[in-house]
């Protein structure tokens, strides 16, 4: 399964660069883990590029952040978390240090 969401997410990275992800309120539509929290997404842009995003974890989580991952070429991460973005609605996101993962789509 993880190489098929892998093999799928690389297809989708030469796209990736050239989205605007919609800000807002994002809700994980299919996760391993039911304690994922909603989350609320901010986008930062130099020019057309996308070089930032800064999430708030929202809903079960009560209210943590916001934090800012930085990005380079529709990938955004720091050493813990990856967000990976499959169109203008939709991005995969994954905590790198307990397995968790889920496409998060936008409310």
């Amino acid at each position: 399964m993880k190489f098929l969401i892998s093999l799928l997410l690389l297809t989708n990275l030469s796209f990736a660069k050239n989205l605007e992800p919609v800000q807002g309120l994002y809700y994980c539509d299919q996760g391993n883990e039911e304690s994922i929290c909603d989350q609320i997404l901010k986008t930062y842009y130099s020019g057309q590029n996308l070089t930032a995003i800064r999430v708030e974890y929202v809903g079960q989580c009560g209210s943590m952040g916001p934090y800012t991952y930085y990005c380079e070429k529709g990938v955004c991460e720091d050493p813990g978390l990856k967000f990976v973005f499959k169109d203008n609605r939709t991005y995969y996101w994954t905590n790198k240090q307990y397995g968790f993962e889920c496409y998060f789509k936008k409310k």
